[in-house]
């Protein structure tokens, strides 16, 4: 289970895991899902994630 979560909309870290305390926006799991390397959608993947990353340079 998660114990940190970040605001989706300021940003923020908090311990609440339905809202936001400061904002009172949704909060997320900050933490990407794990990776099976074996898994046929890999490329899908990591395509996917580079591009998220030129996105945001």
């Amino acid at each position: 289970m998660t114990k940190i979560w970040k605001c989706s909309l300021c940003g923020r870290y908090t311990l609440s895991s339905e809202r936001c305390p400061s904002c009172g926006g949704r909060v997320k799991n900050p933490h990407p899902p794990n990776i099976n390397l074996q898994d046929k959608y890999i490329n899908a993947i990591v395509r996917l994630r580079r591009d998220m990353r030129w996105k945001q340079a």
